[in-house]
């Protein structure tokens, strides 16, 4: 399955060639850079970052990527210009996007039928039908669940975030870990935990 990792800068790191190899696979979250070092990745789902409008600065800086890059987007955003960004995410090749931070740890949802959720559930559908991957994180069994069954074949993957994994400390390369017991979901399962072994379990 490779290697799966959260980044906040492009080079060297998202190096993949055109061949399709899934050796690695790199979310691309430029916003951690205005985290300071040792900062609790909890600062990231406040209100004290634009966290679109980083990314958007980001990659209009960005020449090309490898082709197992996705960006991480705050799929809640009212403000962001939705139809520009996925030009732009085409236009310098990245696979697609994930929700990351998602709407789950930024609102406090706990339940996948919410406002949030919903919201960004049908976020990731539209970039889905404009040709991009989606990757989906949610932060409890329950939400994984339903967006997995809403989602279906739709996902490239999806990214367990529980609440406990807020404590880690930003770095600029937070390696993912391959949850071995993911048959349950359609699509592969990753996590980033704050130590342990992940298990996944209902928040």
């Amino acid at each position: 399955m490779g290697t799966w990792a959260i980044i906040d800068q492009i080079e060297p790191h998202a190096t993949t060639d055109s061949s399709g190899s899934d050796d690695e696979v790199v979310i691309f979250a430029p916003s951690l850079r205005a985290l300071s070092p040792g900062d609790p990745i909890v600062m990231a789902t406040l209100p004290i970052l634009d966290w679109n409008a980083e990314l958007f600065q980001a990659i209009d800086n960005v020449t090309s990527v490898g082709n197992r890059c996705y960006a991480a987007v705050l799929m809640i955003d009212p403000f962001t210009l939705w139809e520009d960004l996925a030009d732009l995410l085409k236009e310098k090749g990245f696979a697609g996007v994930v929700n990351f931070p998602p709407a789950s740890l930024v609102e406090g949802v706990q339940s996948a039928v919410d406002a949030g959720n919903t919201l960004e559930i049908d976020r990731m559908k539209w970039f889905h039908d404009t040709g991009l991957g989606i990757i989906h994180t949610g932060s409890s069994r329950m939400e994984m669940t339903d967006v997995s069954n809403r989602l279906a074949d739709l996902l490239d993957g999806m990214i367990y975030f529980p609440p406990n994994a807020l404590v880690r400390p930003v770095s600029k390369w937070m390696d993912l870990e391959l949850i071995s017991d993911a048959g349950f979901f359609p699509a592969s399962v990753w996590s980033l935990t704050s130590a342990g072994s992940p298990v996944i379990g209902a928040v």
